[in-house]
C-alpha cells in the first residue's frame, strides 16, 4: 500500500499562471484532492467519500468552464484544442466516480485520482494554462482592459447564466 502522505499535492511557485483567479481555482483544487485523499484513508462510509468526490468533479467542471468562457470572450486560437483536453479530463473523473461508486476498492480510485492530477493535471497547468493565461494577459492589455476584472464580470455572467461555457 502507497503512503498517502507522500502523496499529497503541494502547491508549487511554478504552477502560478500569473492570473490570480485562475491561480486560486488551481489551489482550491488541489485542496479538494488531497481532502478526497485523506476521506479515502479515514471513511468507513462509502458515502462520504462518493460524495467528496462527486464535489471534486463538480468543482472541475465548473473550473474549466470558466476558463473556456475566457477563451471565447478573449478569441484565444486554441480553444479548440484546449476545450478537448478539458473534456477528455471531464471524461477521466466522470468515469473514476462510477467506478467509485461500483467498486469495492474506493482506495484504489483515489490513488488512481492522484496520480492523475499529479501527472496530468500539473503538466496541464505548467504548459497549456500558463500559454493561455499569457495570451489573455497579452489580449486583455491590448484591449486596454484589466484581466481581473474582465475575469470577474466572467465567473458572475458565468453563475448568473447557471453554468456551461
Amino acid at each position: 500500500m502507497l503512503n498517502m502522505e507522500q502523496e499529497r499535492i503541494t502547491w508549487k511557485n511554478d504552477l502560478d499562471t500569473g492570473i490570480q483567479l485562475i491561480d486560486s481555482q488551481h489551489k482550491e483544487f488541489i485542496r479538494l484532492v488531497n481532502s478526497l485523499l485523506d476521506s479515502s484513508l479515514k471513511a468507513d462510509d462509502s458515502q462520504t467519500l462518493v460524495k467528496a468526490f462527486s464535489f471534486l468533479r463538480y468543482y472541475v467542471g465548473e473550473h474549466f468552464s470558466v476558463e473556456e468562457s475566457a477563451m471565447i470572450a478573449y478569441g484565444y486560437p486554441f480553444y479548440a484544442m484546449h476545450k478537448n483536453i478539458h473534456d477528455s479530463f471531464r471524461e477521466e473523473i466522470k468515469a473514476m466516480e462510477l467506478t467509485l461508486r461500483t467498486s469495492v476498492s474506493q482506495h484504489e480510485v483515489v490513488i488512481k485520482l492522484n496520480y492523475l492530477i499529479v501527472n496530468w493535471f500539473m503538466n496541464h497547468i505548467k504548459v497549456e494554462d500558463r500559454k493561455l493565461c499569457a495570451y489573455l494577459a497579452s489580449q486583455a492589455q491590448d484591449r486596454h482592459e484589466e484581466l481581473g476584472g474582465k475575469l470577474d464580470q466572467i465567473v458572475s455572467y458565468f453563475f448568473k447564466k447557471g453554468g456551461a461555457a
